[in-house]
Formats: C-alpha cells, sequence, structure tokens
C-alpha cells in the first residue's frame, strides 16, 4: 500500500508515492530535528499572481429570433417588422419590392427578454374600419391611411415633425422589468427609439417571477403579464389620446394607470385578452388555461372598462378541459361572438359565447394532416407552434362572422383554417397551404404590404434558415429572401485556406488565390436534413438584383474601368413624379484601345425582362466606341458626359425602348491628351476636371459644361505626371485633389465656381510605389466657423490606404497622415459610396470592402474597414468570383433625396460575369451555408489535404415491405456516421468516390454507437510519417456504457476525395469523450473518468501499441490540449486540471481551486495563463506559478460572467488591415495608432453569439473605472439591473469579476457620446440624496482618471483625453 504526498526536494515541492511507514519515520526525524534546532531547508518565497483583466465584446449576436412582430413603430406610414431575440430588438422596414431592411437596434437590456407584445392601434390593410372605431375612443387615432402605388404596396412617404406612432412594444425582461419602447422620427428621418419602464414587485422565486406570459387586450384598454405559477398583474392602460399629450408634454410617455394583481392556483399554459361581444364592445375578457394535478381548465376574468380595475371586483370564472383535450398546444382568440380555439396535434376546440354562463363547445379534427418532412427525425410527430392571421382577410363586410387563420408546423407544414360561425361545422380544416421547406417555431409574422391578393409571410428558423415567403390563394408558398440562421453552433475551426474564387474561361475553369491575408472560419450548424457547414463572413452585404450576364468577350480584351448609367429621360428633373416601369442601364467598359457599351434592361423589381436580354451595342449612340474612355458623369441636364483621350462628348442616352439617342456636343483636346479626368455635377453646375498631356508637360484645366464645355481657368503646369484628379465642393469653392506618379497628393482651390486654380497644399507619401491612383473624401466635420476639418482617402499603387487629415481654411490647407492600412499588393481603388457619403469603398486585387470612421468625431476613432459579401437568397453556397472591376451608379434625374431605382447599386465584373448587387447600409454576419443533409459533430481543417474533414450523422429509415402497400409506416430509425471531405471553395460535399467511405463508416458502426469527435494525427514512426483521422466513440449497453478510437489511414485520392482505410480499432470499457496528439507518436485520451496516453512503438517485429498509461480524474474530460510536457484538461466537474507526463507516468500538477463544470479552454503560454469555461455562462483566467504550490492550486486572475456558455474557444488571425504593420511583409505603415497584435481569442455560444476576449496587462483598471461610471449614467446603461451607486468607481483587485470589463458598455459610451459623454461622467456632481461611495467629487474623479490614463498614452498636450478614446476603440475593434 502506498499513498501520495508533496515533498520537498532541491528546493522544490514534487509529488511522490510513500508507504506509510516511511511517511511516519520521516515526520519523526522532522520532530527530531526540530527539537535540535536543525535549520530547516529554505522554502522559496511564492511568486505572486499577476494583475490581468479580461475586455469581452459582443461581437456577433445570436441569429436565434424568438418573436417576429409587425408594428409600426417609428410612424404610422412606416411598415415596421420587429425582430426579437433573447437581448435585443432590431426594427426592420418591409418594402415593396418583398426586402427587409435593417433600421436600428435596440440591444442595451443587459437582461434576456422573456415575453413581447404590441399594444396601439390594431392592424389595417389599406384604411380605416369601421368596427375598429365604434365606441372606441381608445382608436379615434387609428386611421392609417396608407399611400399605395400601382401595385398596392406601400411607398415611401417623408415623415415631418414628432409624433406618437400607432404601435407601441412591450418587453417583459428577466430583471424584473417591464419596457414600453416606441421611435420617433423627425425630418431626418433618423429614428430616436424611446422607452420607458416599470419595476415589477419581487419575486420570492423563479416561478412566481413576473414576465412570463404577456397578453394585450385587442383595442389596448388592458395587458396582463403573468408569472410561471400563481402570479398574474393586471395593468390598465392609457388611450393613445392620452399617452399623445403626454409624449408632448413630457418627451416621454408611461402607458400605465392602474394596476392590481390577480391570484391563479396553477401553473399558467396559456394567456389571452378576447375579442368583445359586438353587442357590448366595452367589455374586457382576460382568458388563461391553467394545469394543476395533471388537470387543465380555463379560467376567465371580464370587467368593463368605464369601471377602473378596482370598482369593477373582478373575480374568476373556471371551466374544466375534457380528459383528451389536456395541455393544448395553442390558444387562439377569434375575432366574434368573444370564441377561441385551442389547438392540438390533430384536434381543434372551439369555444364561444364564453359570457354566456356555459360556453358552447365544439371539436374539430384536422382532416389535411400530412406526414412529417424529415421521418424519424424524433418519436413524436412534429406539433403546432405559432399561429397568424392573413391581412388579405381582414374585410369589414364579414368581420364578425367569419375569420381565417394560418397553423404553422414545426416542420414547415402551413394550413390554412377558415372560420365561419354561420355554418354547422363552423371550422374548415381542408386547405393546405403549402410547405415552407424549413424548421419552424414562434417566430412567425405575417406582414402588411397592402396587397388584397397575397400576403407575405416570414419566418426566423430553427435549427435550420428562415426566409421569406409570398402566399397567394391556392397557391404553395413561393420562396422569396432566406434569414440566415447559424445556430446551433457546436463547433467551429478558423481555415487559412485561400478564398479561391471562380473565373471560368471558356470551357475550362481556373482559380486565382484571392484570400491573401485573410482567415476564414468554418462551423457546425443546424440539424437533420438542414445541417451544414457554414463560413462564418461578417461584412457588409450585397444582395444580387438580377440574374447574371455573361460577358466572356468583353472580359478577354481588358477590362481598365467600367461604369455604370442610366437612360435620361427628356423632361426637366423636377417634372419626373411618377416612378418608372422600366430601366435601361448602360455599362461601359473601358479597354486599353477602346470603349465598349453592354445596354441591360431591367424591371421595376430589378429583374433583367427576358423579351430584351443585354446587348452590346454597335451603332452609333453618341459615345466615342474608337477610344478609351478615361471618365464617365451623368450632370444634372440628364446628359452623358464621356471623356477620352482625345475629346469631351456630351448626349443623352435613350431611357425607353423607343427613344433614341442624340449627340449634343463634342469638344476636342487640340494637340494634346487626357490622362486623366473626372466629371462632378454638385449643383445645376457641372464641371469637369482635366490633367492633360502637351507634349512633355502636363496641365490641370478647370471645365464646366452648359450647352457647351467652357474653360474656367487658364490651363495650370504641373511638375510631374498625374495619377488621378477628384472634384470635391467645399462650401463656395471648388477642390481639386491631383495625384502624380512623384508620390504627392497636391490641393487646388478655386473659388466662387470658376476663378483661377491656387495650389493650397502638398502632401508626399513615404515608400515606394507610394503613388496615389485613386482618391476619395468623406464627409467633413465643422470645428468652427471659420475652419473645416476633412479625411482624405488615397488608395495607392503598393497596395496600401493612407487616410489624411485635410486642415485649414481659405486657400491654405494642410495635410497630416492619420491612418495606412495594409490592404493588397497592387494598386487600390477608392471611391465614396453615393449612398452613406461618410463611407468610402475599396478594390484592390481579391478584396472588395467598406471603410468608414466612426460618428461623432473622426479624429477619436480608428478605421472600420468591412469586407463585401455578394449573395444570392436562391444559393446560399454562392461564393462569388474574382472582382476584376466594380463600379457604383446614381440617377441624378430624381431628387437627391429620392433615388431611382439603381441608386447605390454595385456593379462588378467578377470572372466573365456581371453582376448588380445592393449594398446594405451596416456590416453584419453573412454566412455562407455549405448543406451537407446531416447532422455535423466536428469539423477540422488539414493543412495536409487543404480540406475541411466533417464528422456527421445522417438520418435513414429503413422500412419493412408489406404484403398491403409498398412501406410500411413503421421502420427503424438509424444514425449513419460519415466522413466527408470539404473543398473550402465548393458548394457541397465531395460525391467522388464517397459512397465507398460511407460503406466503411456503416460497417464499422455498431448499434447505438454514437460518434462523439475526429481528430487528425501524424504519428512519426522510423523518420516516416503517416496520415490518419483518428474518431472516438461512446456505445451505450445495458451493463455500462463503453467507447471505441477508430484509426482510419488517408490513402491516395480517387477523384478529390481521399480513400479511407480502417488501420485499427481499440476497443476500451469506457466512452472515450475526446482525443488529442501528443508529439510524436502517442495519443491522449479521455476513457471515462481516467486520463490515457497510448503510445506507438515499432520493432523488429512491426509497429504495437505500448499498454495504457492512466491517470485518474474526478470527472470525464470535454476538453484536451497539449503543451508538451503538459496536458490540460476541462472536466465536467473541474474547470480545469493540468497533468504532467514525466518518466513514464501522468502526474496532476494543478488545477482549478473551485469546482466548476468545465466545457472548453484555451491555453496563453506566454502569460501562464489558461482562458477557461464553464457550464455556468462564466470565463474565468487561471495562472499557473512557475514552481509547483504545495496546494497545487491555479489562481483565479479574473472571472467573467456572460449571457451564454462558451462552448469553443479559438485563436484567430486578423484582417490584413487591422495587423501591426511590422509584420505585412515588411510593408512600415505610418500610423500613431497603437497596436493590437496580430491574434484574437474568440469564442462561440451555442446560440450563435460569436464574443471577443482579450487579456489586458495594462489598462484595464481605466477601463473599468469608465465602465463603473457609465453603468450610473441613464444614456449608456438604461437597464441597470443592480443599484450602481452603492458600487465603487475605482476598480478592485480583490474580486476576480471586478477585473472583468464588459466592451459591449464601451462601445455605447463611444456611440453615444464619446469625449461629450465621457466628459459629462467625470464633471456630473451626484444628486445630494445619493452620494457616490468614492470620488465623490469631479475633481478626485478627473485625478484619478488621469492617474489611470498615463498607464496607456501620452499625456502631454489638450489632446490626451482624445488619444484615450482613441485607444479604447482600437481595443474594441472586430477581428472578423
Amino acid at each position: 500500500m502506498s499513498i501520495q504526498t508533496t515533498v520537498l526536494e532541491n528546493g522544490q515541492w514534487i509529488t511522490r508515492n510513500m508507504n506509510p511507514l516511511d511517511l511516519i519515520r520521516a515526520q519523526n526525524r522532522g520532530s527530531q530535528r526540530n527539537d535540535q534546532s536543525l535549520p530547516s531547508p529554505p522554502v522559496p518565497s511564492p511568486v505572486k499572481a499577476p494583475f490581468l483583466g479580461l475586455l469581452t465584446r459582443t461581437l456577433v449576436r445570436s441569429s436565434v429570433t424568438k418573436w417576429i412582430i409587425p408594428a409600426r413603430i417609428r410612424h404610422r406610414d412606416k411598415n415596421d417588422v420587429l425582430f426579437i431575440t433573447t437581448n435585443s430588438v432590431t426594427i426592420k422596414e418591409a418594402a415593396g419590392d418583398y426586402t427587409l431592411t435593417d433600421v436600428i437596434m435596440k440591444d442595451d437590456f443587459d437582461s434576456p427578454i422573456r415575453s413581447a407584445r404590441i399594444l396601439g392601434s390594431p392592424r389595417h390593410l389599406t384604411g380605416p374600419d369601421k368596427y375598429d372605431n365604434k365606441d372606441d375612443p381608445n382608436l379615434e387615432d387609428a386611421e392609417m391611411d396608407i399611400e399605395m402605388d400601382d401595385e398596392g404596396l406601400t411607398s415611401a412617404i417623408p415623415l415631418h415633425g414628432r409624433e406618437l406612432p400607432p404601435h407601441i412594444a412591450v418587453l417583459a425582461l428577466e430583471s424584473n422589468k417591464l419596457v414600453f419602447l416606441f421611435a420617433v422620427s423627425g425630418v431626418s428621418e433618423l429614428p430616436k427609439l424611446l422607452c420607458s419602464q416599470k419595476e415589477f414587485p419581487a419575486a420570492t422565486s423563479s416561478l412566481d417571477q413576473l414576465g412570463e406570459h404577456t397578453a394585450v387586450d385587442p383595442k389596448s384598454r388592458a395587458m396582463a403579464v403573468a408569472a410561471v405559477e400563481g402570479r398574474v398583474y393586471l395593468y390598465a392602460l392609457k388611450s393613445m389620446r392620452e399617452m399623445r399629450e403626454e409624449l408632448e408634454m413630457t418627451s416621454n410617455i408611461q402607458p400605465i394607470k392602474e394596476e392590481m394583481p390577480l391570484p391563479i392556483d396553477g401553473t399558467i399554459l396559456k394567456m389571452e385578452f378576447l375579442h368583445p361581444p359586438e353587442n357590448d364592445l366595452g367589455q374586457i375578457i382576460l382568458l388563461f388555461v391553467v394545469s394543476k394535478n395533471r388537470r387543465s381548465k380555463l379560467v376567465w376574468y371580464q370587467w368593463n372598462d368605464r369601471n377602473t380595475l378596482h370598482q369593477s371586483h373582478i373575480t374568476p370564472t373556471a371551466q374544466g378541459l375534457p380528459q383528451d383535450q389536456q395541455l393544448p398546444l395553442l390558444l387562439i382568440p377569434l375575432t366574434m361572438l368573444t370564441a377561441f380555439m385551442l389547438v392540438r396535434e390533430t384536434q381543434i376546440l372551439v369555444y364561444r359565447n364564453i359570457l354566456t354562463g356555459t360556453p358552447n363547445r365544439f371539436l374539430h379534427h384536422l382532416s389535411a394532416v400530412q406526414d412529417p418532412e424529415e421521418p424519424g427525425s424524433s418519436k413524436r410527430d412534429p406539433v403546432w407552434v405559432s399561429w397568424a392571421r392573413p391581412m388579405r382577410s381582414k374585410r369589414a363586410a364579414y368581420r364578425f362572422s367569419k375569420d381565417c387563420i394560418f397553423l404553422f408546423r414545426e416542420d414547415g407544414i402551413v394550413q390554412l383554417l377558415d372560420i365561419d360561425i354561420d355554418v354547422d361545422h363552423i371550422v374548415d380544416t381542408k386547405h393546405s397551404a403549402g410547405k415552407l421547406r424549413t424548421n419552424i417555431d414562434t417566430s412567425i409574422a405575417i406582414l402588411d404590404l397592402g396587397s388584397k391578393k397575397v400576403d407575405l409571410l416570414v419566418a426566423g428558423g430553427d435549427m435550420s434558415d428562415g426566409g421569406i415567403w409570398r402566399l397567394g390563394p391556392r397557391k404553395d408558398p413561393e420562396y422569396i429572401a432566406n434569414i440566415s440562421n447559424w445556430t446551433p453552433l457546436n463547433d467551429f475551426v478558423p481555415s487559412n485556406a485561400p478564398l479561391e474564387r471562380r473565373k471560368k474561361i471558356g470551357n475550362g475553369a481556373m482559380t486565382n488565390d484571392i484570400g491573401k491575408g485573410q482567415q476564414r472560419i468554418f462551423a457546425c450548424t443546424g440539424r437533420g436534413k438542414h445541417g451544414a457547414i457554414s463560413e462564418l463572413r461578417y461584412g457588409v452585404q450585397a444582395s444580387l438584383k438580377s440574374s447574371t450576364i455573361e460577358i466572356g468577350d468583353l472580359v478577354k480584351s481588358g477590362v481598365m474601368a467600367i461604369w455604370a448609367l442610366q437612360g435620361s429621360f427628356k423632361v426637366p428633373p423636377q417634372q419626373v413624379t411618377e416612378q418608372r416601369t422600366d430601366d435601361i442601364i448602360y455599362v461601359l467598359f473601358s479597354h486599353p484601345t477602346r470603349t465598349s457599351v453592354l445596354r441591360v434592361w431591367r424591371s421595376t423589381i430589378g429583374e433583367i425582362q427576358q423579351e430584351d436580354r443585354p446587348d452590346l451595342i454597335h451603332t452609333d449612340i453618341g459615345l466615342d466606341l474608337d477610344a478609351r474612355t478615361i471618365a464617365v458623369g451623368m450632370i444634372r441636364e440628364g446628359l452623358t458626359i464621356q471623356v477620352t483621350e482625345t475629346s469631351i462628348r456630351a448626349m443623352s442616352l435613350p431611357a425607353g425602348k423607343d427613344e433614341e439617342s442624340s449627340l449634343n456636343y463634342v469638344y476636342h483636346f487640340a494637340d494634346a491628351r487626357v490622362v486623366a479626368a473626372c466629371v462632378h455635377s454638385p449643383s445645376e453646375r457641372s464641371f469637369i476636371l482635366a490633367a492633360i498631356q502637351k507634349e512633355e508637360n502636363y496641365y490641370l484645366q478647370l471645365g464646366q459644361y452648359n450647352a457647351g464645355y467652357k474653360l474656367l481657368t487658364e490651363p495650370l503646369r504641373l511638375h510631374s505626371h498625374p495619377s488621378c484628379v477628384s472634384l470635391q465642393t467645399l462650401e463656395n469653392r471648388v477642390l481639386a485633389l491631383v495625384g502624380t506618379v512623384a508620390g504627392t497628393l497636391q490641393i487646388f482651390i478655386a473659388d466662387d465656381f470658376g476663378s483661377n486654380l491656387h495650389k493650397a497644399g502638398e502632401y508626399t507619401f513615404n515608400g515606394p510605389f507610394a503613388i496615389c491612383d485613386s482618391v476619395a473624401m468623406l464627409t467633413s466635420i465643422r470645428e468652427g466657423e471659420m475652419s473645416s476639418r476633412h479625411l482624405i482617402v488615397c488608395g495607392l499603387r503598393n497596395g496600401s490606404v493612407q487616410t489624411l487629415y485635410m486642415n485649414g481654411a481659405g486657400f491654405s490647407w494642410h495635410l497630416d497622415l492619420f491612418e495606412e492600412l495594409i490592404i493588397g499588393h497592387t494598386s487600390v481603388k477608392v471611391t465614396t459610396d453615393v449612398t452613406k457619403r461618410d463611407r468610402a469603398i475599396i478594390h484592390c486585387e481579391e478584396t472588395m470592402c467598406t471603410l468608414e470612421y466612426p460618428k461623432p468625431k473622426f479624429a477619436q476613432a480608428p478605421a472600420i474597414v468591412s469586407n463585401i459579401w455578394i449573395t444570392d437568397p436562391g444559393e446560399p453556397a454562392l461564393q462569388h468570383g474574382y472582382l476584376s472591376a466594380i463600379t457604383q451608379f446614381v440617377d441624378p434625374w430624381l431628387p437627391r433625396d429620392n433615388p431611382g431605382l439603381a441608386a447605390g447599386s454595385l456593379v462588378c465584373v467578377s470572372g466573365e460575369s456581371l453582376h448588380f448587387v445592393d449594398l446594405n447600409l451596416q456590416p453584419q454576419m453573412v454566412p455562407r451555408s455549405l448543406q451537407i443533409a446531416g447532422s455535423p459533430i466536428r469539423v477540422i481543417y488539414s493543412k495536409q489535404l487543404d480540406k475541411l474533414v466533417v464528422l456527421h450523422t445522417k438520418l435513414t429509415i429503413q422500412r419493412s415491405r408489406t404484403s398491403n402497400e409498398l412501406y410500411s409506416q413503421i421502420g427503424q430509425r438509424s444514425l449513419e456516421p460519415r466522413i466527408g471531405f470539404l473543398e473550402p471553395n465548393s458548394e457541397d460535399l465531395m460525391i467522388t468516390n464517397q459512397r465507398e467511405n460511407d460503406e466503411i463508416m456503416a460497417s464499422e458502426r455498431k448499434p447505438g454507437e454514437k460518434f462523439l469527435g475526429i481528430t487528425e494525427w501524424f504519428p512519426r514512426i522510423h523518420e516516416k510519417v503517416y496520415h490518419m483521422l483518428v474518431v472516438n466513440t461512446m456505445l451505450s449497453r445495458a451493463s455500462k456504457p463503453v467507447g471505441r478510437l477508430l484509426f482510419f489511414a488517408l490513402g491516395p485520392n480517387i477523384g478529390h476525395c481521399p480513400k479511407l482505410t480502417v488501420k485499427k480499432r481499440l476497443e476500451l470499457e469506457a466512452p472515450v469523450y475526446c482525443v488529442t496528439p501528443y508529439p510524436e507518436k502517442s495519443l491522449i485520451y479521455s476513457c471515462g473518468d481516467d486520463l490515457c496516453m497510448q503510445t506507438l512503438v515499432a520493432d523488429h517485429f512491426g509497429i504495437k501499441w505500448q499498454p495504457p498509461i492512466k491517470a485518474a480524474m474526478r470527472s470525464p474530460a470535454r476538453h484536451l490540449t497539449i503543451a508538451e510536457p503538459h496536458i490540460y484538461v476541462s472536466s465536467t466537474r473541474e474547470s480545469l486540471s493540468v497533468f504532467r507526463y514525466e518518466d513514464d507516468k501522468i502526474v496532476y500538477q494543478f488545477g482549478d481551486q473551485s469546482a466548476r463544470n468545465g466545457m472548453h479552454h484555451v491555453n496563453l503560454p506566454e502569460q501562464s495563463l489558461v482562458l477557461a469555461s464553464n457550464m455556468n455562462s462564466t470565463v474565468v483566467g487561471l495562472w499557473y506559478p512557475p514552481q509547483r504550490r504545495i496546494d497545487n492550486a491555479m489562481t483565479t486572475v479574473f472571472e467573467a460572467v456572460l449571457p451564454g456558455s462558451i462552448t469553443r474557444f479559438q485563436y484567430i488571425t486578423r484582417p490584413v488591415w487591422y495587423r501591426d504593420a511590422s509584420s505585412n511583409d515588411g510593408n512600415q505603415a505610418r500610423t500613431h495608432l497603437p497596436a493590437q497584435g496580430d491574434e484574437a481569442i474568440i469564442g462561440s455560444s451555442a446560440d450563435g453569439t460569436i464574443t471577443q476576449f482579450d487579456i489586458l496587462d495594462k489598462g484595464w483598471r481605466l477601463l473599468r473605472f469608465i465602465q463603473n461610471m457609465a453603468e450610473r449614467n441613464p444614456i449608456i446603461c438604461p437597464f441597470v439591473t443592480f443599484d450602481p451607486f452603492k458600487r465603487h468607481i475605482e476598480p478592485s483587485t480583490t474580486r476576480p469579476h471586478h477585473m472583468h470589463i464588459n466592451g459591449d458598455i464601451l462601445q455605447r459610451m463611444l456611440e453615444r457620446g464619446g469625449e461629450d459623454l465621457l466628459r459629462e461622467m467625470l464633471d456630473k456632481e451626484p444628486d445630494p440624496e445619493r452620494r457616490y461611495t468614492d470620488f465623490d467629487t469631479a475633481e478626485a474623479r478627473w485625478a484619478r482618471f488621469r492617474e489611470l490614463a498615463m498607464e496607456v498614452v501620452d499625456m502631454e498636450g489638450e489632446a490626451w483625453l482624445e488619444r484615450v478614446l482613441l485607444w479604447i476603440r482600437c481595443r474594441l475593434r472586430n477581428p472578423l
């Protein structure tokens, strides 16, 4: 018998196995030594744990939508839709082309949303309804006369003034608060969200916490909020007129005017208000479905709105449900006779006349129930999860006798119910509305687009993508667009695979490596037939608006630049009042020696008209096709200006099929050649700037077009070859920017729109090939009445983008470098986004992205660069080709605030194809989904194969044949494991030789065996490296579960798929939960509660396995990593344990001193730190000392409580433009922005949330100081869940959770005020009744703030606070 103990040897504490007698003797010797006063061996002084902070920021919010609610929450003429997730509300606007546009998001609730409803005016299709306004003062303003276009769809109406919208969102938060949310819009159309909140009474347990159920009266006179059981609070609401007056007086509203608790005996299953009877519209009826003692019953309360709640003497009435109708799935109020429906799997129970004492009850069977869409995915049949009322059925002529309901099943089946009280059967259930072919849940809605013929259905997916469908009578749902959902996110892996995009040449195909410097992330998402490997891409979505146009012949001759223009109407701009029925778009291609023109016909919905296919124009339409085009533009008169190397032409391109083009004017350059030019039409005047070459001299000349070209200034001689020119309007002056091959950017000013050009400034770029080839000016910021500051974005020939400050006034301007970003290796094209003037569009080689600077002040903000991803609703796996040229066009014919159909669209040349795409305004997640028709388990990226290796399962049903039918309805369900090899740039799993691999996998699987993971292994035996895949499994048995390790060798490719061969099977006595390689020929794996190491050895008899080395653990491991010789283990009962392999033993070294349910971890050896997550939504930083302690404990240096558990950590590489300048292939980017490092740590949650983690050794006290102040500010944290005045502002180092910085709060501070808001927090004096715990004066806060800021920025000068904010913004940059 031996025991393990810690002993001190040679000044180090180590673990030894000792006999108990030896231990007693050692203790006796120690006692004797003490008695003899012998000196004890020196004990090393302990090394203290460092003070580190953890900065977290939510990069991507969950894609799980809990509710989709149509509500005109901004204005009665704004067709809004609310997408409500667990912690955010996104307002989208439904447009007439069946698209949804993001408007604004609110995500500062700092608490999960438990339930949501809408109060206000009822929804109408086209106008007011007599029923809704009859004897109802609350709805007197419900007349929403919506302006219609020819197709009955809502048109955009400019908003003026500040008014209460028709609808208000009601949110019940888990933090025990009730929130009323709405938006007001002014002349600028920018919505401002307003909210008021009310605290719920405190709960004694989670079961009686209010907010689980929320219901609103159909006429918005009352609302109810209920707990899971036992408690309901009833609220009487103010009328819309009262709330409008309150908004005018106080700039906010408080809709509640009275409240009263209601007792409920039992668990509340459903709660709804019923529609009042026709003969008594003042009645309010609140209905519950309550369960107690395994029996369900109906409980309802009724009262009249003429009395207050306390005057009404509200008492309950109850009635039990039949035994076969227990636990209904849905409770649906009907619009007539106080009727409602209870929906079960195959039955509908209809109640009516509930106020008569004994309500009438009718039972109906669903006669058109369909088989499950995915048989075998569950032992139970799919259930009905939601319902919606078609908007097209809302006609007042039969409102009191008829109703219509859509039922939605979780597998996407849609059932239409016609309800007619005047017939005997009441409910007609024979109509099937079709299949959505996706999984759905409660997030579903019918939108109002003003059409009486079709409905627009929007649904969020449940473990699958959602979508938008058009529902017409007697037609299957027509799929329109996709709503991405990347949950559940089980596993993800970063890949350095180049982003190869296809470029078709003839019948063959070639690929171009355009992914330099960009890391890609692939994740396991979805379930069942909706399972996929999704590429998680973050950026600006560019949606295809038309079919692809093949332009192979044009590409072969080389494309130097393209322009896109619309045809010109031959009427003055002010007379264009009607929407166009079609568009003619002209795309000009500039070749080295000529110009080509492609004419494209598009309808109003953006589709290419089939009867008029795109065609190349060879006839004379006024354009010079025999010369290279330098610049193209459209002027306010509707004319197209073409500048070639030898001439300027003005012509009118036809806008209709019956119109003809006309050449208006031609100007020839005498003895000169144009090398650069631009056309600028800011107002009624149109300017043309040209850089010309005469002999060996270069000149700059500014002209104006007004029924002809007229020089405004004498040609100004340039001292170097011009590389680009640009015109900008600056107050009443024209600003000319000229880049030269000498590496300079020169500024010229012409005052009064036409005087002589004056040189006003010059900037010299440093570095090889630092030549400005394109330039764009972003929206300027006023600093005072006499001075302005502007940002100039320059695209250089060496592949970089430099942003310059432009300071000055009059004829004196100075340029300073603010930031330099490395984009690629060749020339960068930069243009200003015509739809968003503070954003630039960048194109370089393979990269297309946007660049913008956050508001309100550019000086405090580094650039935000976002990739542009082209998507197609019909092709979720679309991988657009190599982009050789892009352009953007705008229609100057229509008013500037109401651009035409093609305004802001991008035209891209991708390979041999031409695309028209529309840009979103805000960056977001734009996933690319590769369907695998199975449930993905794990994904790894193999550098050896340059492929993704996917372990997934596919559901199969084996049915037996019978004599009466082809297949019986009863079959055997089987989950077949498969290993797929996926090209990162393909659109599906490889099928070449895949069948043979599937057969091998199926033959290896035992009945009931689950495949848990896959690992790539490269054992080295006798200098030979083998490539193998190791699969770990679990097999449930009656006695106890067991497991196996399966070893597959990768043979030569057949086609593009490696061939799998089974080499070894290890039968183990417990499930194998995780595996990781240990250099060079060993494996570490978790077998039950044991940590095992097994090694391959070779002798003259061959290669064989050594017996496993085991170490006992308290629980099975979830995740293993290796940093030789240490083994890091996250297990189910310990967040982290560290073992060491030495002397052919696995020895426990140290571990977390707190018992946590571990999930995943990532090792940071440079800081002796491990970042570990657990199932309690907590992330901790565990520090291990350089020498082992006697207690074997790791120190918790920080702790962060997050909204959800982190299931995976990964290192990712930042985009090339965000990396440190010294790492960009030697390109020294000169910038004063603080460095961040090339790598970032991100973590994923199962609900799709992606969080960034940044370990701070300095500056974290400053950030926590700011956060503690921000939590007291209602602008930044309006829904704080604790009393911040009872907390210290000074960051504490005694508690680990005080060393966590919430980057979301800091981001709000930057977005909602920046420097001004920070100054306000530092200067604001506390209320006398609520004194601060510390730093009670502004002087004390400023003094401490300066001390903390000195750690991260230079405090010299007056701009030190600006530098602090710049440092914070750099820390919060999105690394995706």
